[in-house]
């Protein structure tokens, strides 16, 4: 059966979309298309971008790149710091970057400059495989002075480095990007679930929108707590208005959102420790697995539970405040 696939923005989260392509390879589904934001459009360029037989190995490689072993001083302490310092695979820090708010500091675009990602999605991904569009791919930006989301497409240009550059320039951390005469930001600001270049055109294909913000869940009352939801709520707020705005009369739809109830973390899309990334691919394979049974014939994943462990490796407290 053809598949349809669209590919939610979430930084470290998106390693759901690695477990997920595990289940949707395992179901037979045959993905045709995909459309991507932010981290969305890296998966979906690496997967395109890479022969049939070794989409997972690209997709396990690249996060083998971008993993970070966690260090004593804890969860919290290390988002914080990678957030200061960078992610040597991904990002370093840009001079003057935050110390352009100091008298006579010259102006800088950014907190960070992306040599290393450049380098890594160059040796991950190969564009001319991308740009044979054995699989159309679609990648999302948003154009930073009329507001308007922008969809580059493999079928009517040839994507490259910069088009994916441009999807995950998250602002003030990552400088925008331009392309053609426009300048463009990480489309997560306004429309993170890229489905609608997917319902440009009629099919019976199944169309799967892999999510990563769970619009509902526990409000914890701590600082973080409320944090956390309010980042899930804006998130997943927009994907539920998409979701509605859309056509989706007598279409094959499948929401998959990734729920994990141990990660409550305000910065836990910047979490790269190597325990967190496998229980989001977990998390995507299960949940997925589960999502699709019926299309695949393979009985539901009942059975199975999502890990449990503690994602925070922080020390839990005692209690927490009413």
């Amino acid at each position: 059966m053809e598949a349809w696939l669209c590919l939610a923005g979430g930084n470290a989260l998106g390693a759901f979309h690695v477990g997920a392509w595990a289940a949707i390879e395992q179901s037979g589904l045959r993905v045709t298309r995909m459309s991507g934001a932010s981290i969305g459009a890296v998966v979906a360029a690496v997967i395109a971008g890479n022969p049939p037989d070794r989409r997972s190995e690209a997709l396990h490689a690249f996060l083998a790149q971008v993993r970070q072993e966690r260090r004593m001083t804890g969860r919290r302490a290390a988002v914080a710091a990678m957030l200061m310092r960078g992610h040597p695979s991904l990002f370093v820090p840009s001079w003057p970057g935050l110390w352009e708010i100091l008298p006579g500091m010259p102006a800088d675009r950014s907190q960070f400059r992306r040599g290393p990602m450049r380098r890594l999605l160059e040796r991950t991904i190969d564009f001319d495989r991308l740009n044979d569009a054995e699989i159309e791919v679609t990648m999302t930006a948003l154009d930073a002075e009329t507001g308007r989301v922008v969809e580059f497409r493999n079928r009517d240009m040839a994507l490259s480095v910069d088009h994916i550059m441009a999807s995950t320039a998250l602002p003030v951390l990552f400088r925008p990007v331009r392309i053609d005469g426009r300048c463009l930001l990480d489309p997560g600001l306004c429309e993170n679930l890229p489905l609608r270049p997917l319902l440009d055109r009629p099919g019976d294909a199944a169309i799967i929108a892999l999510d990563l913000f769970a619009r509902q869940g526990t409000l914890t009352e701590t600082m973080d707590g409320i944090g956390t939801r309010a980042q899930e709520l804006f998130f997943a707020g927009q994907s539920e208005r998409i979701i509605q705005c859309a056509d989706l009369a007598g279409r094959n739809f499948r929401h998959v959102v990734l729920s994990d109830p141990q990660d409550e973390f305000v910065g836990k899309a910047f979490d790269f420790s190597r325990s967190n990334l496998e229980r989001r691919v977990e998390l995507g394979r299960l949940l997925t697995a589960r999502a699709l049974a019926d299309l695949s014939g393979a009985p539901p994943a009942a059975s199975a539970k999502p890990p449990m462990e503690n994602a925070s490796d922080d020390p839990a407290p005692s209690s927490r405040p009413a």
